[in-house]
């Protein structure tokens, strides 16, 4: 009996469950532009990794190593033995953003991965209500994330396969007076196989849970829902789009596009491009395309990102590396 028709259904429910899980948080200005501003915890929405960056963001249907603890944990079904991947942000501002994760797999269908995420505004002047000085004081962010990963075997065959992942996360920020919150994600991506190709559709909720609380109201998490799709026309070629829903501004989309060439027999180099629409109203069109390239030798791979900041007049790099262990004999998990 054919099951990808079960496996479709099975997904269509999730996505339903999902979006009606959405609207149900939902308030009466969620979702629009007036929402700007009614959410806390935003260093939960900074980008992980320079290889999905370079590509816009489109990354939730294409992650498939340890920084898809951050895009859609259901990518890390699809982690074939161990990755592990550490990224340095030079943001603006004098803000800087570093992370590191990894992954391993525990069987032939679950992988359990980690990270933590810290960000630094850098030496910020205090001064009392009088606006006498009394020195500086560096505001932090920190993220600790745990996640899971599983093939979902009733529902996969030859024509389809489907994963599942859930992640957890600690949030812990420092301003002066100290805050914690915790959030969760829960993500689903199925590829599906046709004669000369494959297709990647995914869904990803993130920022689910309790915020933090600094004086007497608690801030509600940066809750955002992403329908994410891409293909490969070409086996070195990767097309990807996406659709992201934040419950605290407007439906924004991103595109992306990632060319890799063989160089040797252990090295192979990566082209990337994106453009996403999120900045476009804010920082003007210049800073919706994003450029990375990418180098690979043996198990090791180097990223880099450039993402132009418009109308602020600087530009964000992000340097990652990773280290990724192919799979061994199972076949579950060679390339078709």
């Amino acid at each position: 009996m054919r099951r990808a028709p079960l496996a479709a259904q099975a997904a269509g429910l999730l996505l339903a469950a999902g979006l009606l899980l959405a609207a149900s948080a939902a308030g009466a200005s969620d979702f629009t532009r007036d929402a700007v501003g009614t959410a806390g915890s935003q260093f939960l929405l900074q980008d992980i990794g320079a290889r999905g960056i370079a590509m816009g963001g489109a990354f939730s249907a294409v992650a498939d190593d340890a920084t898809a603890l951050y895009w859609n944990p259901a990518g890390l079904a699809r982690v074939p033995r161990f990755s592990a991947a550490a990224m340095y942000s030079d943001y603006v501002a004098g803000i800087n953003y570093q992370a590191i994760q990894a992954a391993a797999r525990i069987n032939d269908s679950s992988v359990l991965a980690a990270g933590f995420r810290y960000q630094s505004y850098g030496d910020i002047p205090r001064t009392d209500v009088a606006g006498a000085s009394l020195g500086t004081f560096s505001p932090k962010d920190f993220v600790g994330d745990i996640g899971w990963g599983q093939s979902i075997l009733d529902l996969s065959d030859n024509d389809m396969d489907v994963f599942m992942g859930v992640a957890g996360h600690w949030i812990h920020s420092d301003y002066g007076m100290s805050a914690d919150g915790f959030g969760g994600d829960i993500g689903i991506t199925s590829r599906i196989y046709t004669n000369r190709t494959h297709y990647d559709l995914s869904f990803v909720a993130q920022n689910l849970g309790s915020g933090q609380k600094f004086d007497k109201v608690r801030d509600t998490l940066p809750f955002r829902a992403k329908l994410g799709a891409a293909m490969s026309p070409l086996k070195a070629l990767t097309l990807s789009l996406e659709a992201v829903f934040p419950a605290n501004d407007v439906v924004y989309g991103a595109a992306g596009a990632e060319y890799t060439m063989i160089l040797g027999q252990n090295a192979k180099a990566s082209v990337r491009a994106g453009f996403n629409t999120l900045t476009i109203d804010s920082l003007g069109l210049q800073s919706a395309p994003s450029f990375g390239l990418g180098l690979a030798l043996g198990s090791f791979s180097f990223d880099y990102s450039f993402v132009p900041m418009g109308v602020l007049g600087s530009d964000t790099n992000r340097f990652s590396l990773s280290f990724n262990l192919p799979s061994k004999a199972s076949r579950r998990y060679e390339e078709r």
